[in-house]
């Protein structure tokens, strides 16, 4: 798998740009990639990236990777943050999952950085609901201009009722209830999955972090094309990993899985499918 490379209110931006626009931008912008595994990415590597003077921004999911389900560890995330400082990166923090992270000490990159290297951005989406196309971004003082300007630009159609009824929602409590409700939901089906991967799945590599998507390191034998087709048959939907890299980059046999939207009484039944579909030789080259 690979990652791209409380404050002032003025360093604090809400913004709807639509997902359409921010891969047209994405697009033409030259991006390196790096291999990032459950146990996290590999920090010599990154420093030689870093080092190379070519690298700016680098972006980042330091909890609940999507799709590995996976977090960096304390000791990777002042690395991280001690890398960019001493190489002048900007650490693009995408803690859309931050709601979900039932242990109050991990804080976020941003709450620890001290030389103004990170971009923290959050969502509202997944603890709310995905039509609520409203996130924020916390800037270096340094990008503050830049990015109101950029987002004059392109963001010219942002719904101010939304954010509106959003800020009413945060300042009477509704969200802090909504939110603590929501995430028990979501991890109990986390902790299904976890236990459910534990008694069938336990000979593969696999996150051990309890959330709602994580993933299982397949055999190198696997062949891909027949597990996923026998898996559809048996009514178990499974996406494709290549939409998670950036072109021409290594993709890693490794197998999604993700429960945000199946009934908990279905976890443990379709993890046990999985099971026995990679003890099928005929999935096998």
């Amino acid at each position: 798998m690979s990652d791209l490379q409380s404050s002032d209110f003025s360093r604090i931006s809400c913004c709807t740009i639509s997902l359409k626009r921010t891969l047209e931008i994405w697009s033409i912008l030259p991006v390196v990639g790096i291999q990032r595994t459950h146990e996290g990415i590999d920090l010599d590597q990154l420093e030689r990236l870093f080092c190379s003077g070519d690298i700016k921004f680098f972006y980042t999911m330091p909890r609940f990777h999507n799709p590995l389900g996976s977090s960096y560890t304390f000791k990777q995330q002042e690395a991280l943050l001690h890398l960019a400082h001493k190489y002048d990166v900007y650490i693009v923090e995408d803690d859309y999952l931050a709601d979900f992270d039932l242990n109050t000490k991990r804080d976020p990159l941003y709450s620890r950085d001290l030389h103004d290297r990170v971009i923290y951005l959050k969502s509202f989406s997944k603890i709310m609901f995905p039509g609520l196309r409203i996130g924020l971004a916390v800037l270096p003082d340094a990008l503050v201009d830049p990015f109101q300007q950029y987002r004059t630009t392109f963001d010219i159609d942002s719904s101010m009722i939304s954010q509106a009824a959003l800020e009413l929602y945060l300042k009477s409590g509704m969200f802090e209830r909504y939110r603590a409700q929501v995430s028990e939901t979501y991890t109990t089906r986390g902790r299904i999955l976890q236990q459910s991967m534990n008694t069938h799945l336990h000979m593969y590599p696999y996150s051990t972090e309890i959330g709602m998507h994580s993933h299982v390191v397949l055999p190198k034998g696997v062949n891909m094309n027949m597990l996923i087709h026998q898996l559809e048959q048996q009514h178990i939907q499974i996406d494709r990993i290549d939409r998670n890299y950036i072109d021409d980059f290594y993709r890693e046999r490794i197998l999604k899985l993700n429960v945000s939207n199946v009934n908990t009484d279905q976890i443990e039944k379709g993890i046990s499918v999985i099971a026995d579909a990679l003890r099928d030789r005929s999935n096998y080259y």
